[in-house]
């Protein structure tokens, strides 16, 4: 039976990965994602895969006061830092310019983690705003969690969907994850009871009996 818990505040970790070979300018991304929603208080790692390295500065969004400055941070390192306030912050390379981003701090905000006893990873579901409006963009993050380290599983290969009461499905996206976090959007049409569910397909690698994670949300007016 799968099991809905409370959010521990150091139960995963919020990671923004350097994808590799992102000082090249015509690499398709930089970022395994240019925006990111987080809540109040909690903290960003930036990862960098990259073979080379790197540095962060995080700003406000116009740019007129520099928040943090991460220095190089070398291959296979990080850089956390923590957002204490809400507002839209920018963060970027001063060494490539190209490689530039956004985060999104907000109370309007909410969590779910579900856990299966069919194997080691927890599913935690985010979703901005808390409760979702017709018309209005839905962003989702996804973390797979290790139950026994607690931190992010890397290489899942996942299915996402957005589905009715009717099992009828709105949305979905079949993905590999590298780094553990995953992200998407939807713009939903009517209001009523919507059941997102992660499928899980394999784990670093291996091909794994699919599990499936249900969530419930409820889209108003």
């Amino acid at each position: 039976m799968m099991a809905v818990t409370g959010i521990p505040a150091a139960y995963s970790e919020d990671v923004i990965t350097i994808i590799p070979c992102s000082s090249n300018h015509n690499n398709p991304k930089f970022f395994d994602t240019p925006s990111y929603y987080i809540q109040k208080g909690q903290q960003i790692r930036w990862h960098n895969a990259d073979d080379i390295n790197h540095r962060i500065v995080i700003s406000t969004s116009d740019a007129k006061a520099l928040l943090s400055d991460s220095g190089f941070i070398k291959s296979n390192g990080s850089f956390p830092f923590k957002f204490n306030n809400i507002g839209i912050y920018h963060f970027s390379s001063p060494l490539y310019p190209w490689m530039q981003g956004n985060v999104s701090v907000t109370d309007n905000i909410s969590s779910v983690t579900v856990t299966n006893p069919k194997n080691k990873v927890d599913v935690q579901l985010t979703w901005t705003p808390a409760v979702p409006r017709v018309g209005e963009i839905t962003h989702f993050k996804i973390i797979f969690i290790d139950k026994n380290t607690d931190k992010n599983q890397l290489h899942i290969d996942y299915v996402f969907s957005v589905n009715n009461t009717e099992n009828k499905t709105l949305y979905q996206q079949a993905l590999h994850s590298s780094w553990g976090v995953e992200y998407a959007s939807y713009k939903f049409d009517t209001p009523g009871i919507i059941v997102p569910k992660v499928t899980i397909e394999a784990i670093l690698f291996q091909p794994v009996e699919p599990v499936v994670y249900n969530f419930k949300m409820s889209v108003k007016v």
